[in-house]
């Protein structure tokens, strides 16, 4: 499925309506309607991307009326448009998270991450959702002095963590991976995934309408009331009653829930998808049909779509719009690292706000007694987490386990400036520290 040449051209002349890739590429359509009277259930959930969706599938699967409200369409956030890479852990790694937080609860968050990370393919198999799932993520240095760090990094996951599942590589390993010389080793890890990520967003969709949960689309939460006797939910045209409230709006919350919003920061990020790559060029840049997500503080990612393009993504901002040139912002990063590849044709661009959050790990927080649930701010590792995130709710509001309490004791700080000005203050940050990429 390829553009024309005139409708490439206007896309390098930024007169194109971006698109996604993988909106060309949905293998399925599901509208769901507006909310436009009143309705009552025992659980609302705000919010249509992976955490609020498998929030509804699992509290379904329970036996729980619940109402899921979406401001846009499905899956239209994060959740459909981001990298497509399933991987175990936080966004921290475990190093990071035993110096911070102490061996016990590391070990704790580990435990959870490679059960998000389990649970994706459970998903896929147990509701057939078809979305080119498929194993292996690599993370190569693009500095030298980084390789050691990596090659210990991998040795504590052997040791300590007994995950035998991930290798550290030299440079002529990772460039027989990846095919580019920018690189200088790093690590490999089998046991991680990569997916369409929005097939897997629809799939989850059909699989909680299928256990009941009722979902209506374009329906913009305006507030909530959360009092000792239940909530009310308030759209333009309509309210939900309820018992509970889970907010799961992660880069789209916006000043909804103001004790959250100076904790969590949303960042736009970019990809686009090439023209198709012949045989030559596929076994040249990714053999083994893998993911790559390399050192950079502004990591550059990319794989293999399905029908052999090159999805490259790089690049970020803080903008409350997306960018208007995001060729420029993600093909020169490609271009660094496959030069060869200058003269592909580039057939779809688009972008999406994830949310993340200081020190970039999720933020799990329990209001008004239990009656407010929310889980958000994932920073990039969403795709597992959050679609594990819906059981983990789930499984707080029927006290059959004790992870969202784990995961609610993360601690979190703020950024600097506030509501208002943690986003001038980060954007001087990434300018620093894309210097320091650069340098």
């Amino acid at each position: 499925m390829s553009r024309p040449n005139s409708q490439r051209n206007q896309l390098k002349q930024g007169i194109l309506e971006v698109q996604s890739y993988y909106r060309a590429t949905q293998n399925k359509e599901i509208t769901f309607p507006t909310l436009n009277s009143e309705k009552t259930a025992d659980i609302c959930v705000i919010g249509g991307g992976y955490t609020g969706l498998s929030t509804a599938l699992y509290l379904a699967k329970k036996g729980i009326s619940v109402i899921l409200l979406e401001a846009n369409n499905i899956a239209s956030g994060a959740s459909g448009v981001n990298g497509g890479q399933s991987s175990g852990g936080m966004r921290k790694d475990q190093m990071y998270l035993e110096k911070r937080l102490g061996k016990e609860q590391a070990l704790a968050l580990w435990k959870i991450g490679e059960q998000a990370k389990h649970h994706t393919k459970s998903l896929i198999d147990e509701y057939n959702i078809e979305c080119d799932y498929k194993k292996g993520i690599a993370h190569p240095n693009h500095k030298q002095k980084y390789c050691e760090d990596a090659k210990l990094y991998v040795e504590h996951l052997n040791r300590v963590y007994n995950y035998t599942e991930i290798e550290y590589l030299d440079k002529n390993k990772m460039f027989d991976l990846c095919g580019s010389d920018g690189y200088f080793g790093g690590s490999f890890n089998k046991g991680d995934a990569h997916l369409h990520p929005l097939n897997y967003a629809l799939g989850i969709a059909s699989a909680a309408i299928s256990e009941g949960a009722i979902i209506y689309e374009n329906s913009r939460v305006i507030e909530y009331k959360v009092g000792d006797t239940g909530a009310k939910v308030s759209t333009k045209d309509g309210t939900v009653t309820s018992d509970r409230v889970i907010l799961a709006c992660n880069g789209y919350l916006e000043g909804l829930e103001k004790r959250l919003t100076a904790k969590i920061l949303p960042m736009n990020n970019y990809i686009v998808a090439t023209e198709i790559l012949s045989d030559e060029v596929v076994s040249r840049i990714n053999p083994k049909d893998i993911a790559f997500a390399d050192s950079r503080f502004v990591i550059n990612y990319f794989r293999l779509s399905s029908d052999n393009r090159l999805l490259f993504g790089g690049g970020e901002n803080y903008s409350n719009n997306l960018s208007n040139n995001i060729l420029h912002i993600v093909t020169k990063p490609m271009k660094i690292i496959y030069p060869f590849l200058s003269n592909l044709n580039i057939d779809y661009a688009w972008g999406g706000k994830l949310a993340i959050t200081l020190n970039r790990l999720p933020v799990f927080r329990e209001f008004e007694n239990g009656k407010l649930l929310s889980a958000q701010g994932y920073s990039g590792q969403g795709v597992s987490l959050a679609s594990f995130s819906g059981k983990i709710i789930a499984d707080k509001i029927t006290n059959t386990s004790d992870m969202f309490d784990t995961m609610s004791r993360i601690p979190i700080t703020g950024f600097p400036g506030g509501r208002f000005l943690r986003s001038p203050s980060m954007k001087i940050g990434m300018a620093y520290y894309a210097l320091l990429d650069r340098l």
